[in-house]
């Protein structure tokens, strides 16, 4: 009979564990990397659970980072917000075309910005305007970094106006901008509506009105009325 080569007295090799995944913190280098995904796992958390439900421990497990490593970098749930909101520019790339109109101009900056809207990131900033429990420099960050991101071409856009005499000279451009993106915002935050192409174009349309070089010279409603 044949012996069996495994001695008796010998013990079978017992397998190894397995390895514990690395953290995303473990170890060096530390840095954007780290804090790019922190600050995109915070965003998502807006977006779904908004200011109030924000959850550190749900951010440091999606970024799989230590809970301790968040902290370290943004002390307060409104630190860590804020840089979040920070970063919402970088998301928003509002194309700057001459459509050559003002209201081609105007339409294609609102669809920019709807279609903004309604992605988590956009979420996360409405729900960070709207929210009760919000801090008001959190709520005037986030109206501030939306009105920003249009804020250059809505300049050009401007500019193109005047030149075509679409838009007369005592026209504030930000009251016309915080205009179009408030209604915007209304619409989707209070209204819990969509920003349709028709609801989109007629509020384009009030804006064009009023901002034409001939719109002092139009008869107010009181005054046809009279």
């Amino acid at each position: 009979m044949a012996r069996s080569t495994t001695d008796a007295g010998s013990k079978p090799a017992r397998p190894k564990a397995p390895k514990k995944p690395v953290r995303r913190d473990a170890g060096r280098p530390r840095g954007d990397t780290i804090a790019d995904a922190v600050l995109d796992s915070a965003l998502a958390e807006l977006a779904t659970a908004g200011v109030a439900g924000l959850s550190i421990d749900r951010v440091a497990r999606a970024a799989d980072v230590n809970k301790t490593s968040v902290y370290r970098r943004w002390p307060t749930r409104e630190a860590l917000i804020a840089a979040a909101l920070e970063r919402v520019l970088v998301h928003l790339e509002v194309q700057q075309v001459d459509t050559g109109s003002l209201r081609g101009d105007l339409l294609l900056l609102g669809d920019t910005v709807a279609h903004f809207l309604t992605q988590p990131v956009g979420r996360a900033l409405t729900s960070a305007v709207f929210a009760e429990d919000t801090a008001p420099s959190i709520a005037a960050l986030a109206r501030r970094r939306l009105q920003e991101s249009a804020g250059g071409p809505a300049a050009a856009m401007v500019a193109r106006a005047m030149a075509r005499g679409e838009w007369r000279d005592d026209a504030d451009p930000v009251v016309v901008l915080s205009m179009l993106v408030g209604a915007m915002l209304h619409r989707l935050g209070l209204e819990r509506g969509e920003i349709g192409r028709p609801w989109l174009e007629g509020v384009v349309d009030v804006v064009v009105r009023g901002v034409r070089a001939d719109a002092l010279d139009a008869p107010m409603a009181d005054d046809v009325r009279r």
